[in-house]
């Protein structure tokens, strides 16, 4: 595939200098995408109109056409565009808005996701679009990762994606907190790949065609990891790019167990944590309902329970109970 026939979406939420910072990396590509959408999930409007003057200033240093402003289900057949929700969405609605606008085009054949705290070397989208096609995989390729590096570091957050644990739920990033020089074997991640993270992976036509897009009842946890279960099911491939390098602003590199291990206690504030608890239940009354009977009957006696989360342990059973029934509000 040519990168004239990738749209990018850059997720955005009051937050203009990231989001500027990631475009002028984007920009900075060995080859220019076809399109460039920042998908504002309900910024405030002087926000807004802050991305709007920075993307002005880096489309005249490329020589490119100014950025216009949409609003919600509109469409435009701009090259660069700042797409506007008037509300918040869940983060998994807002994905779904950037691709369903252009989804509108047919000339664009692959969507590359992107946080707005990315940070992409020039060559990451051609490491991408090399890893659409694969001999070793006997699957159709429907979603590549990134190696996602934590801040300027050379410590990985992500080899791509994870492993999602269906007796858990946890989710497992693959080579975190190893150095990029030591990563494993690309083929042997390919195959253990369950999800490709969110935060910077390429996502076929094809395949948004066939399982269709996010579920919008996550919000911020766990929706790649059903969105990749669920393009595994339907028969398609995940793959992973390392040299797509990718480096995120927003991570912390004091933090490199596992998400949410035993050994880690992460900084959630008690909205995201119920969120978290949430999400990962109800993904195994998805994708695994049996084994979402043992950890009902465990989670009282677990050690993140036990531990009582600053106070939060109702927060968490209730939330763990919400999930399990299909309550994602």
């Amino acid at each position: 595939m040519e990168h004239t026939e990738v749209g990018v979406i850059i997720l955005t939420y009051n937050d203009w200098q990231n989001t500027l910072a990631c475009l002028e990396c984007v920009h900075a590509q060995s080859d220019l995408p076809r399109r460039i959408v920042v998908c504002d999930n309900g910024s405030d409007n002087e926000v807004a109109d802050h991305i709007l003057e920075g993307w002005s200033r880096i489309a005249e240093k490329y020589g490119l056409e100014e950025p216009v402003e949409v609003y919600g289900s509109d469409v435009s057949g701009g090259q660069l565009v700042l797409l506007r929700l008037e509300e918040p969405e869940t983060l998994a609605g807002a994905m779904n808005t950037g691709m369903r606008f252009l989804l509108y085009d047919r000339d664009c054949h692959a969507f590359w996701l992107l946080r707005n705290d990315a940070r992409p070397e020039s060559f990451a989208l051609a490491a991408l679009l090399r890893h659409l096609d694969d001999e070793d995989l006997k699957l159709p390729i429907g979603m590549v990762g990134s190696t996602q590096l934590v801040g300027d570091s050379d410590i990985l957050e992500c080899a791509g994606g994870g492993r999602w644990s269906r007796w858990t739920g946890h989710q497992i990033p693959l080579d975190k907190g190893l150095e990029r020089h030591g990563l494993s074997d690309r083929r042997e991640v390919a195959q253990k790949l369950d999800y490709v993270s969110d935060a910077s992976c390429i996502i076929t036509r094809g395949m948004a065609e066939t399982i269709g897009l996010f579920d919008e009842r996550f919000s911020g946890f766990y929706e790649d990891v059903e969105y990749g279960i669920r393009a595994k099911k339907a028969g398609f491939a995940l793959n992973w790019a390392p040299g797509a390098l990718v480096h995120r602003a927003g991570c912390d590199a004091s933090n490199l167990t596992p998400f949410l291990d035993i050994t880690d206690d992460p900084e959630l504030s008690p909205e995201d944590d119920v969120k978290f608890i949430r999400a990962r239940f109800y993904l195994l009354r998805k994708a695994h309902p049996i084994a979402l009977v043992f950890m009902l009957i465990a989670l009282p006696f677990s050690w993140r329970t036990l531990r009582t989360r600053r106070g939060r342990r109702r927060l968490v059973m209730r939330a763990a109970f919400e999930g399990a029934q299909g309550k994602m509000k």
